[in-house]
């Protein structure tokens, strides 16, 4: 895969020194006391990209501290996500990047807002991972997720933003709801949102809809037209 390439920006920079102590004991009557100097960077309103072949990442925050490790650890995140073809941000009180990994972790209040067949999508949870190399976005905390029409809540989700790949948002133990009709509503073990309006319930599928109890290996719903597409293995009744 390829590798990231990092571009920092700052206001303020200050350079401070931690120290550690760490005691080694030997056996001898003679104690080597040893210190070992640790370099972390403070940086006051920073903004830095990331860019990798079709894709760019740009971040800012209140306040970078940076560590030799290649650890950046920020505040008050915004982060914008820009592809060929899609486009995305994400806030979050903190977030973690690690350079060597190529893992972004954001935690506490992280919002994930991007577009979805020319539709608004916001996600919410409290915590999101981006992994840079196999260009996945995903989280294993509670998910909410807020279409135009619908609501989506979920034990954890995933979202890849590979170009090579068909875009889709996997919830895991999802359960779908239309805000305008109490009536449509269902649940999977896996519940992925595709292309052209299509939500995809698989594992366990059970659909609510109009008097009518589905359940099934997998259901197609389109969530705009408010109507079931297809079944597999489907047994009907009345709720």
């Amino acid at each position: 895969p390829c590798r990231s390439r990092l571009s920092i920006g700052m206001k303020t920079l200050i350079l401070s020194f931690i120290f550690f102590l760490n005691f080694i004991l030997y056996a001898s009557d003679n104690n080597k006391i040893e210190f070992i100097e640790e370099l972390k960077i403070e940086l006051d309103s920073p903004s830095f990209s990331i860019s990798q072949k079709n894709l760019k990442i740009y971040m800012t925050g209140d306040k970078m501290n940076m560590y030799q490790q290649g650890v950046f650890e920020l505040s008050n995140v915004s982060t914008e996500l820009e592809s060929k073809s899609k486009k995305s941000r994400i806030s979050s009180n903190f977030a973690l990047y690690d350079q060597n990994e190529e893992i972004i972790d954001f935690k506490k209040s992280v919002d994930f807002n991007f577009i979805t067949n020319k539709n608004s999508a916001y996600l919410r949870t409290e915590s999101l991972k981006i992994n840079l190399v196999n260009k996945i976005i995903e989280s294993d905390t509670e998910t909410d997720l807020y279409l135009d029409q619908s609501h989506i809540a979920s034990q954890g989700f995933q979202y890849s933003f590979n170009e090579d790949l068909e875009p889709y948002l996997e919830f895991i133990k999802g359960e779908f709801k239309d805000k305008k009709d109490t009536e449509n509503n269902g649940t999977a073990d896996s519940l992925k949102l595709l292309d052209n309006n299509r939500i995809l319930l698989e594992g366990n599928a059970l659909f609510n809809q109009k008097g009518l109890r589905i359940e099934a290996d997998s259901i197609y719903y389109d969530y705009l037209e408010r109507k079931i597409i297809k079944s597999i293995n489907a047994k009907v009744s009345a709720t």
